[in-house]
């Protein structure tokens, strides 16, 4: 941050014409940025415009930065999964019901002939 501050202070004194009075602090020096350049710390990461930032440790400690397409890819994965989840549990509750109640119509006839016609 000091140093992207001084490279500021740095431009704005040459734009001013004082380039005479430019100092650096000791172990810094001096750089001219073009239009559009970006200025990131050495302990930073830089990322473009349109980039989101997540923690630098999502997970787990040594993982990096996620991509927001991957992001909203594996999150688009997740709830495909859990509609198709949900699907399959109501489908599996549909079936235990009709079981049950295939089962209380065998269970409750009195002849052969009306418990086949439960389970058809």
């Amino acid at each position: 941050m000091t140093k992207s501050l001084t490279l500021i202070a740095a431009l704005i004194m040459v734009s001013s014409g004082s380039w005479s009075e430019i100092s650096c602090p000791p172990g810094s020096e001096l750089a001219c940025l073009n239009v559009g350049d970006t200025v990131c710390p050495l302990s930073a990461k830089c990322v473009d415009d349109g980039a989101t930032c997540f923690d630098e440790y999502p997970c787990e400690p040594g993982e990096t930065f996620v991509c927001e397409s991957q992001y909203d890819k594996t999150l688009d994965d997740c709830k495909m999964a859990v509609e198709q989840h949900s699907q399959l549990a109501s489908e599996n509750t549909e079936l235990r019901v009709k079981r049950l109640e295939q089962k209380n119509c065998v269970l409750n006839a009195s002849t052969l002939e009306m418990a086949k016609t439960c389970v058809r």
